[in-house]
């Protein structure tokens, strides 16, 4: 997908009975990355633990931009805009991903009290980033290290494991200080900036198989059209319209790979009103006409279907 695609996640991360999901991501066990990691802006209800093993990678987290290097730690908390990009080949990184409504307690005690209730209530964040070389850390990297060690879908026994390291990370980033305050994070003006910007993805994603306007578009953003075309391009450096039909395009590409619908049909179901209006948009986005990326996907397939 293009680089400004953004969306709100809907992939589970883990099972209903086990929320949590380890990935290790490298050129040996993720070979569609080999070339140079990317995963576009987006955002989901888990809390999500980066632990970068090799090389240097570009964070984007509610539009401000940070590095990566090699034994730094990276908490992304939940309902936060973000974008991981490797910068070139052989990145090596793993990730924890995780329901934070696993932390809550049936009983209501001291810790929900000072400890899991503001978390889970979002009065408080996990920091963004751990340094490797941050002083007073080595416990909370010993943490990570062993949240990292559990097989991609924990079992009952290293899940319980999984659970009481949460835990303990919770802790010791209370205890040390590192936990943050939802007021030290982003003023209002920007929290209502990224609110409306998910707003806005969430109904194009939804919708955009239909006849969307900008005036509906800004409805849904609670704003002007006006404004509405300055914040989204200031974040997405596209406009709100251009997005639509890149959605359009996206979801295009997927019907001509995986069905034998004609390109008018493939027209219509993506949004588009007018075949030769689709034509351009696809041809200026992917450079060759619909026809012609079919038939290029259906080679492209074919050659690896013989090489197997």
């Amino acid at each position: 997908m293009n680089k400004e695609h953004s969306l709100e996640e809907d992939v589970r991360h883990g099972t209903e009975e086990k929320p949590l999901v380890r990935l290790h991501f490298s050129p040996e066990t993720t070979p569609q990355y080999a070339a140079g990691f990317f995963v576009e802006r987006h955002w989901h209800h888990e809390v999500e633990i980066l632990f970068i093993r090799k090389g240097t990678f570009y964070i984007e987290q509610n539009l401000e931009n940070e590095i990566l290097r090699e034994g730094d730690i990276c908490f992304v908390n939940s309902g936060e805009l973000h974008q991981l990009e490797g910068c070139g080949g052989g990145t090596v990184h793993d990730a924890v991903i995780f329901n934070p409504q696993i932390l809550k307690f049936a009983y209501h005690d001291v810790i929900e009290d000072e400890l899991t209730g503001p978390f889970l209530a979002g009065m408080e964040l996990l920091p963004h980033i751990i340094r490797s070389g941050d002083e007073g850390t080595d416990d909370i990297r010993e943490i990570c290290e062993r949240l990292c060690s559990f097989g991609w879908y924990p079992d009952d026994e290293t899940y319980l494991q999984a659970k009481l390291e949460l835990y303990r990370l919770l802790f010791l980033l209370k205890q040390k200080r590192k936990m943050v305050t939802t007021d030290s994070t982003l003023n209002a003006a920007e929290k209502e900036k990224i609110d409306r910007y998910k707003r806005v993805v969430t109904y194009v994603q939804k919708h955009f198989a239909h006849k969307v306007t900008l005036e509906e578009l800004a409805r849904e953003a609670r704003c002007n059209p006006q404004y509405l075309c300055h914040f989204f391009k200031e974040i997405a450096e596209i406009s709100p319209i251009q997005y639509l039909i890149m959605c359009r395009i996206e979801r295009a590409k997927v019907l001509l790979k995986e069905t034998t619908k004609p390109v008018l049909e493939v027209s219509l179901d993506c949004g588009f009103d007018n075949v030769s209006y689709f034509i351009r948009q696809f041809k200026r986005a992917e450079g060759v006409t619909p026809r012609l990326y079919r038939a290029r996907e259906e080679k492209s397939r074919s050659k690896e279907q013989d090489t197997e």
